[in-house]
């Protein structure tokens, strides 16, 4: 759509642009076939015609060339997000008390990152683009499957019951290979309720960035495209259990 239009306006000048030119005796084609010899005025208005018709054909492809280009630096990364327990994907979990207390549930977050522009790579890194995935924390409580909240240096970091992936910070995007073939993350988290009562939640997402504030933040809504797989999270109260016994 953006590459019709820019080629309607695109037309649109030229044509604006030669309409005074053809109406100008002294403009240079009408020049060059008066040296030539050419006086003929019918002939004269065909090869200004022609020439219009070169001129807008040839810019248009010109046009069309560059934006392709410049529209393949900046394509959007594709991020797809996936949710599995037991190594199998998984959209719903439910949580049933026992003796009055929830049992944890593993939940393995897994991400494919399939890069695109390399402006658009180039940005997320720089930028530090994360998703930030949280329940509600007034529900569930997350943890690390094996291995300590306060680790530096990791990709999903664990901070107020949120975690937040960096994209692209441990990842080297220089190499021939990395515009070509997906990559993924993943981590195993525990999940707990944090207290027995009937409650529902679903996991959820946000794109942040760690520099530039706002800018940052509304420069990088544009540099992913999400395929979020949403996990809905049940939980069943004590009065529930009882029932069921």
């Amino acid at each position: 759509m953006k590459k019709k239009v820019i080629q309607l306006l695109l037309t649109f000048v030229i044509t604006l642009f030669v309409a005074f030119v053809a109406t100008n005796n002294q403009n240079f084609i009408y020049n060059i076939l008066d040296k030539l010899g050419y006086e003929n005025d019918v002939l004269k208005k065909t090869v200004l015609s022609a020439v219009i018709t070169l001129i807008v054909g040839l810019t248009s492809s010109v046009v069309s060339f560059l934006w392709s280009k410049i529209t393949s630096i900046i394509k959007k990364m594709n991020v797809i997000f996936i949710t599995k327990s037991n190594g199998k994907k998984k959209d719903a979990i439910k949580f049933t008390p026992v003796n009055h207390e929830y049992e944890h549930q593993d939940v393995e977050i897994e991400i494919i990152l399939q890069p695109r522009g390399w402006i658009s790579s180039l940005l997320i890194k720089n930028i530090g683009v994360t998703l930030d995935v949280y329940f509600n924390p007034e529900l569930l409580d997350v943890s690390y499957f094996d291995k300590w909240d306060s680790e530096l240096n990791q990709v999903f970091k664990i901070s107020e019951r949120k975690i937040s992936v960096d994209l692209l910070g441990k990842i080297e995007i220089s190499g021939k290979v990395f515009g070509r073939e997906s990559h993924k993350l993943s981590e195993r988290f525990r999940v707990k309720p944090i207290r027995v009562k009937n409650a529902n939640t679903y996991l959820d997402y946000v794109i942040v960035s760690n520099k530039f504030g706002r800018i940052g933040k509304i420069i990088s809504g544009y540099l992913l495209s999400i395929e979020f797989g949403q996990l809905k999270v049940n939980c069943k109260g004590e009065a529930n259990w009882q029932a069921q016994k």
